[in-house]
C-alpha cells in the first residue's frame, strides 16, 4: 500500500514538474505575437500533452479575402510542408522492404527517367534536394498541367551531389517514386503507409489537370493532424508503442546534409538557436516545429490573411524562435 501511494505522489510530483516548466505569461505572450502576425491557429505540447489550441475569433484585421466566412475554415493547406511528410513516407516505403535504399539509383525504379538514369540520379539526391535542380517557382512544376511529365522531361542545371537547391521538381520526382514501388496512387500510398497507422483523417491532396497527386504542396489537412506529425518526430518514429516510421530515419531526416547544414531529408534544421529544433515549413507561415531537447512542439496555421506582410514572412527569424523556447522555464 505504501509502495502504490509513493507511486501516486512521484506521478503526481512529475505532472507539477511538467506543468511548473511552462511559463504562463511568455505562452500569453506568443499567443498575441501569433495574432499580430495573422495566424489563424496554433497548437502546442509539451511532453506529449496540449498546453494550448488557439483559434482566430476576431478577423477585422486580416486582409485578402473577399468573404470572412472562408478565412473560419478548420482545415489548413499545408503549402510546402508537406514535403516533410513525403520523406517520412519514402522512409516507411525503406522500412517495407519497397525502396531498398535510399542510395539506389532513381533509375531502378523509374527506368524511363532517361534524364535521371543518365546522371545517376539517388533516391537520397531527391530527398536532399541536390539533384541538381535549381528552384523554379512558378515557371515550374506549378504552372504543368501534367507535372509528372514536365518533371520526368526537365534538364537538370548541373550533375548531382554539387550544390543544395529548395525544388519543388525534386519532390513531385519522389511522388512518381513512390507510385512506381508501392502499385498505389500517392495519396493511397499516403494513407496506406502512413496516415492511417498515425490516426490522421481529414487529410487530401491536390491534383494537377492530368489527375497527377501533388507531393509537394497543395495538400489540406488540419492543424491537429500536423501535431501527430511532430509528436511522432519527438517521439523517433513512434505513436503509442508501434513504430510508424523507423527511428534511424527520423535520425537521418533531422541530420544536416554535407552541401546544406540546414536540411536534412526534406526537413529545415535549425542548430543555431539556443536549443536545437526542426521543422515542415510552407507560405503563409504554415509550420510544425519540434525542439527535442525541450520535447516541446509547434504548430502554425495560416488560411486567411493574404496580404503582401503575410506573404513575405518577415516576422520569421531568432526572434519567433526565442519566443517559442521562452515557454519552457
Amino acid at each position: 500500500m505504501q509502495k502504490l501511494v509513493w507511486i501516486i505522489v512521484m506521478g503526481l510530483a512529475q505532472l507539477t514538474l511538467v506543468a511548473q516548466n511552462i511559463n504562463k505569461d511568455n505562452l500569453n505572450s506568443l499567443v498575441q505575437y501569433c495574432d499580430s502576425t495573422k495566424a489563424d491557429e496554433i497548437v502546442i505540447s509539451h511532453h506529449g500533452k496540449i498546453i494550448t489550441h488557439w483559434k482566430r475569433s476576431d478577423f477585422n484585421s486580416i486582409q485578402g479575402r473577399d468573404n470572412i466566412i472562408e478565412c473560419q475554415t478548420p482545415y489548413m493547406g499545408t503549402a510546402s510542408m508537406v514535403k516533410s511528410w513525403t520523406g517520412l513516407l519514402i522512409g516507411v516505403l525503406v522500412d517495407k522492404g519497397l525502396i531498398h535504399h535510399v542510395d539506389d539509383v532513381v533509375c531502378k525504379y523509374i527506368p524511363d527517367w532517361e534524364i535521371a538514369c543518365k546522371n545517376k540520379i539517388t533516391i537520397k539526391h531527391l530527398l536532399t534536394m541536390t539533384a541538381g535542380y535549381k528552384r523554379l517557382g512558378g515557371a515550374g512544376v506549378l504552372s504543368q498541367s501534367n507535372m509528372n511529365q514536365f518533371v520526368l522531361a526537365l534538364k537538370p542545371d548541373t550533375l548531382p551531389g554539387i550544390r543544395f537547391a529548395y525544388s519543388n521538381e525534386s519532390v513531385q520526382a519522389l511522388g512518381i517514386l513512390i507510385e512506381k514501388v508501392s502499385g498505389l496512387k500517392a495519396d493511397e500510398a499516403f494513407a496506406r503507409y502512413l496516415f492511417k497507422p498515425m490516426g490522421i483523417d481529414s487529410t487530401s491532396f491536390a491534383k494537377d489537370a492530368s489527375g497527377n497527386i501533388l507531393v509537394y504542396g497543395g495538400c489540406t489537412t488540419t492543424a491537429s493532424n500536423a501535431m501527430k506529425i511532430g509528436a511522432l518526430m519527438l517521439n523517433k518514429g513512434k505513436v503509442g508503442d508501434k513504430q510508424i516510421v523507423p527511428e534511424k530515419w527520423i535520425t537521418e531526416s533531422t541530420t544536416p546534409g554535407p552541401l546544406a547544414p540546414y536540411y536534412g531529408y526534406l526537413w529545415w534544421i535549425d542548430k543555431n538557436a539556443k536549443y536545437w529544433n526542426y521543422a515542415a515549413t510552407g507560405d503563409l507561415g504554415q509550420m510544425t516545429i519540434v525542439f527535442p531537447e525541450l520535447n516541446l512542439v509547434f504548430v502554425r496555421r495560416q488560411s486567411c490573411d493574404l496580404s503582401p506582410a503575410s506573404r513575405n514572412m518577415s516576422w520569421m527569424g531568432g526572434d519567433f524562435l526565442n519566443t517559442i523556447i521562452n515557454l519552457v522555464e
